[in-house]
């Protein structure tokens, strides 16, 4: 069970962590659109 419990965390961790990355790269994106 605690093994279950451990995937569970890291997956949400990484889930978290690859929806910020997008967030940042999106916002990025729009700032270099804008200057350009």
């Amino acid at each position: 069970m605690h093994m279950v419990i451990t995937l569970f965390f890291s997956g949400t961790a990484v889930s978290l962590l690859t929806y910020q990355l997008i967030e940042i790269v999106q916002a990025f994106m729009d700032l270099f659109n804008k200057h350009y």
